[in-house]
């Protein structure tokens, strides 16, 4: 395999194909590594990484979000004691493994951040993009993992459990382009599904407040249907309910697309390789989808 230091930027792309006042995801983790990462295996029990990126849209890089942090002490937030260890994100986890320390890199992908406050969520329709170069042997960066939370639910989420191939054995980018259904979507097992809103992660005082389940993960089995008292019937000020469309479960549900180009030359972007933060950025959504009506 090739082994030879190159430079390369990749372009990924990630759209929320989720319907109107369907599933929200949270800034979406990414990592190019060896292949040796194991982001989680399907039947057994979740990390701690994927426990909050699936209950709380955690991964542990929100610092590298601009002007997030700021947006968090103007609404009084004490950044000093996040109710989350930096340690346990999956971004911690990744640093430290094999795959980090041979030169993996990870990041974020997440929606413009000229928005007033910044929201580190996808909303249906929305294409979140993000510029990663990579400077080093391809062996390093061959493989590619991802995972973000899918939004409202207890600790639903999306990921890829075996890494995705992106440059070949000969070092030839091969790229990516694929389509996450709603039949995807995955249980982390961390936390049990009773969809009470005093649980689920509408605001930061949510973050850590459900109930433990101590399962595997799992296939999601979906949501409590409409009209049943479950997070699709969560009504904003004014009676909007912005989930009504978030039943994954319904035939033919589209969560997202994901995309990985290589543009022609690299843009100085360079994807931050440690988690200092971890703080969950969902309990701002009240607050954008208010501006946004």
């Amino acid at each position: 395999m090739a082994s030879a230091t190159t430079a390369a930027t990749l372009k990924v792309s990630v759209e929320n194909l989720s319907p109107t006042k369907g599933s929200i995801l949270s800034a979406v983790w990414v990592a190019f590594h060896d292949g040796s990462f194991d982001t989680f295996d399907l039947g057994a029990p979740a990390s701690s990484g994927i426990e909050h990126v699936a209950e709380d849209g955690t991964p542990g890089l929100e610092n590298t979000i601009p002007g997030f942090i700021e947006a968090l002490k103007a609404l009084g937030v004490d950044i000093t004691n996040s109710p989350i260890p930096a340690n346990e994100t999956i971004a911690s986890l990744f640093a430290s493994s094999s795959a980090g320390m041979n030169g993996g890199i990870q990041s974020l992908v997440f929606p413009d951040i000229l928005l007033s406050p910044p929201s580190p969520v996808i909303f249906p329709g929305q294409i979140a993009t993000k510029m990663i170069s990579l400077n080093g042997s391809v062996t390093s960066h061959r493989y590619f993992s991802y995972t973000t939370f899918v939004f409202p639910s207890n600790d639903a989420f999306i990921g890829n459990d075996d890494p995705i191939e992106i440059f070949d054995a000969d070092g030839k980018f091969i790229g990516a382009d694929f389509i996450v259904l709603g039949n995807q979507v995955l249980d982390a097992g961390t936390e049990v599904n009773d969809e009470d809103l005093s649980n689920v992660t509408f605001d930061l005082s949510k973050v850590g407040k459900g109930v433990d389940e101590n399962g595997t993960i799992q296939l999601h089995p979906g949501l409590k249907s409409l009209g049943t008292g479950g997070v699709l019937d969560y009504e904003f000020p004014g009676g909007d309910r912005l989930f009504a469309n978030a039943d994954f479960k319904a035939p033919g549900y589209q969560v997202a697309r994901i995309t990985i180009t290589q543009v022609p030359e690299p843009v100085p972007e360079p994807a931050t390789t440690t988690g200092l933060f971890a703080l969950g950025g969902l309990f701002i959504l009240r607050r954008r989808v208010r501006q946004g009506r």
